[in-house]
């Protein structure tokens, strides 16, 4: 009798259909993101909510976001990787639907906020952030996390332009024809639920031995050895992640708005332009890297971005306002794939998803930025500028701090004597 035809993929390959799937599903990410960032930022002061208040919804949001991506490494003791990938992408169609179902009632709104899936701010804080980390440390050597890191930020940053610039005019339509059950403003919120339900066949198609090997566990906590620095860093992040807060994507568009009295398709544009500037500078970050190395790489392209967010708040014109964001876009996101590659590159493969969660989990103090950034907008006149001026001095005395305490704890790649893999 003969033998059954072997189709299994050689592992080789599956690694790399793994890191594709992986790609794609942040692309998707961002493009959710970007779209419910603009949305947010002009439906929310229509329900009405005040915009103290905005800034409240938007730190829950971050609070836990932040919360689900620390006990995600501890629920791989007893489900798969790829459970909680499905988990993930179910709680973030789950909340962009309760969006779209009912907006302006606070209590389903914090519902939605608190599954842990809504991503509105300029950075990715989610569970599913920490687990795709982890799981693409995993599939590559040293010399190549950089790099891979590098595009897996570029699909992100792509997708969050494409969501932005796309959010814009279905904002800007005011009338449909009444026979249609929802406008194109309640469209730009149920399109976050829907790539939620996208997600769940792109994490079924990664390979089984990604999600549990025979040598048991691929997500592991931290040992003790390694607490120390991941948490040093943690704490870091955390500082650089509340200056980030402060100028959530959602509070630009309000600044802009407020400010200016720019429409929502010329803001859609701005930010669209912003994030594409982010994306192709990301393709800088892995050469940069290799020559320099990743903690200079992290510092000296993040100190001129802030420099350059300190004049955006003193902008005098939407024109020049608009230059310096896209200006320091192209600069500000290189330190993305070069922190999380350093991050990855300090903890043993199997501890990165923990890492990660962790480092993830720091940049929940987002959730702190966003009420005080609401609370000075609130305020109006000179206070519009306060919280992106503020965030660039935050964010110098950050790198200066990150340098000081990890510029001699280097990466396996960059020791001397180790040859490449």
């Amino acid at each position: 009798m003969a033998r059954p035809l072997d189709v299994r993929r050689a592992p080789g390959e599956e690694v790399s259909r793994d890191q594709l799937v992986l790609t794609v599903t942040r692309a998707l990410r961002g493009f959710a993101s970007g779209a419910l960032a603009v949305s947010l930022g002009f439906e929310l002061p229509r329900v009405p909510y005040a915009l103290w208040q905005i800034g409240l919804f938007l730190g829950v949001a971050m609070a836990a976001a932040a919360a689900w991506a620390l006990l995600v490494p501890r629920g791989a003791v007893r489900l798969s990787r790829r459970m909680l990938f499905l988990l993930g992408a179910l709680s973030v169609s789950a909340g962009g639907f309760l969006l779209w179902f009912d907006l302006a009632n606070p209590g389903i709104l914090l519902v939605a906020l608190l599954l842990g899936g809504i991503v509105a701010g300029g950075s990715d804080i989610s569970p599913l952030a920490s687990l795709e980390q982890g799981a693409l440390s995993q599939s590559v050597a040293h010399h190549g996390r950089t790099r891979l890191f590098s595009f897996y930020n570029l699909a992100g940053y792509l997708g969050t332009a494409i969501g932005a610039a796309v959010a814009g005019p279905l904002l800007a339509v005011a009338w449909v024809p009444s026979a249609f059950p929802w406008s194109p403003r309640d469209g730009a919120l149920l399109l976050y639920g829907v790539v939620g339900l996208l997600l769940v066949p792109s994490y079924l198609a990664l390979s089984r031995e990604d999600a549990r090997g025979d040598r048991g566990p691929v997500i592991r906590p931290l040992s003790q050895e390694h607490r120390r620095p991941v948490l040093e860093l943690s704490g870091l992040f955390t500082v650089d992640a509340f200056g980030g807060g402060l100028i959530a994507n959602t509070l630009v568009v309000l600044f802009l708005s407020s400010r200016f009295a720019a429409p929502a398709e010329t803001i859609g544009i701005v930010l669209s332009l912003a994030n594409l500037a982010a994306a192709f500078s990301l393709a800088l970050a892995a050469p940069l890297a290799r020559r320099f190395g990743l903690v200079k790489t992290m510092v000296f392209t993040h100190i001129p971005s802030s420099a350059l967010l300190i004049l955006f708040a003193f902008a005098p014109t939407l024109l020049l306002a608009a230059s310096l964001w896209v200006a320091r876009a192209s600069l500000s996101q290189m330190d993305v794939p070069t922190r999380q590659s350093y991050t990855q590159a300090i903890v043993p493969k199997d501890e990165g998803s923990a890492a990660a969660g962790y480092t993830t989990a720091a940049r929940s103090a987002q959730a702190l930025g966003g009420p005080v950034s609401g609370a000075l907008l609130s305020a109006g006149g000179p206070w519009l500028s306060a919280p992106f001026a503020l965030a660039g001095a935050v964010k110098i005395a950050y790198d200066v701090a990150l340098y000081g305490r990890f510029r001699d704890l280097r990466p396996p790649e960059e020791r001397v004597g180790e040859a490449p893999p």
